[in-house]
């Protein structure tokens, strides 16, 4: 009777396994403040929100994903392990949240938080900065010429490029057009203030777009014109996406042979 006595109290001491001592962290998927709006083959996009003083609960991240920030925000990251971590995101600013990032996001504004969360679904090779630190301490490879106005009259400031995915800021001058959609690829258009579309059927009258509001683009869809009415500019982030190895074979496929 003390031998088995002496085993229960042996266990008791013993310390649980870490998975019975700590809750699991839920994914993106699961935290409450992120809506899914958007699921197809390259994304899921969310719309992640908060009231003034609520926070975006622990979670992690299993997939890349790019957060842009819609209006400016006032914010404490925390990290489990290290110290929280105050900062401030401009308007429109971009950043790269690896696969395998934990962390909870306190809005310390006045104002509603509100962030665009782009989960790629495809793994990302050769991931790199271009003219702006989407990934933290890392270089920037800014392209010599790296706002350049197209002759639709856009300006591109390249952000972030992997060998899947490419992510550039553009702005519309005031009181200008551009066709959008390039039929080579498929693209996702965050808008971060209001302008007017062209609708996707080509007929009928303008649609509105706000910000915080998205279009996205399959490979081959036909261009849409933005108008920019206004007497400033108009601002969008720009996702474009290479067709996965997948997509290219099945693509071969259906090629008629010559």
């Amino acid at each position: 009777m003390k031998s088995k006595n002496a085993w229960l109290a042996v266990l008791l001491i013993l310390p649980l396994p870490l998975a019975a001592q700590a809750p699991s962290i839920i994914t993106m998927a699961e935290e409450p403040h992120h809506h899914l709006a958007l699921h197809n083959d390259y994304v899921n996009v969310y719309n992640a929100e908060a009231a003034a003083g609520d926070s975006l609960l622990l979670h992690r991240h299993n997939k890349d994903a790019v957060a842009i920030a819609i209006g400016d925000q006032t914010v404490t990251v925390g990290i489990p392990g290290k110290p929280d971590v105050h900062t401030k995101n401009v308007d429109g600013q971009v950043r790269m949240q690896l696969s395998g990032y934990v962390h909870s996001t306190r809005n310390d504004g006045r104002s509603a938080y509100h962030t665009i969360a782009i989960e790629l679904l495809h793994p990302q090779t050769g991931e790199h900065n271009l003219c702006a630190t989407v990934l933290p301490g890392k270089p920037l490879n800014c392209p010599a010429v790296a706002a350049k106005a197209s002759s639709s009259k856009r300006i591109d400031l390249p952000q972030f490029a992997s060998n899947e995915t490419r992510v550039q800021s553009v702005r519309i001058p005031p009181h200008q057009n551009t066709n959008i959609a390039n039929p080579a690829q498929s693209e996702l258009l965050v808008a971060l203030d209001p302008a007017s579309i062209t609708p996707a059927s080509g007929k009928g009258p303008d649609e509105l777009l706000r910000a915080g509001e998205f279009l996205w683009f399959e490979k081959g869809a036909p261009p849409r014109t933005l108008k920019n009415g206004s007497d400033k500019d108009f601002r969008f982030v720009e996702l474009a996406f290479k067709p996965s190895a997948a997509a290219k074979s099945a693509a071969d496929t259906t090629k008629p042979a010559h």
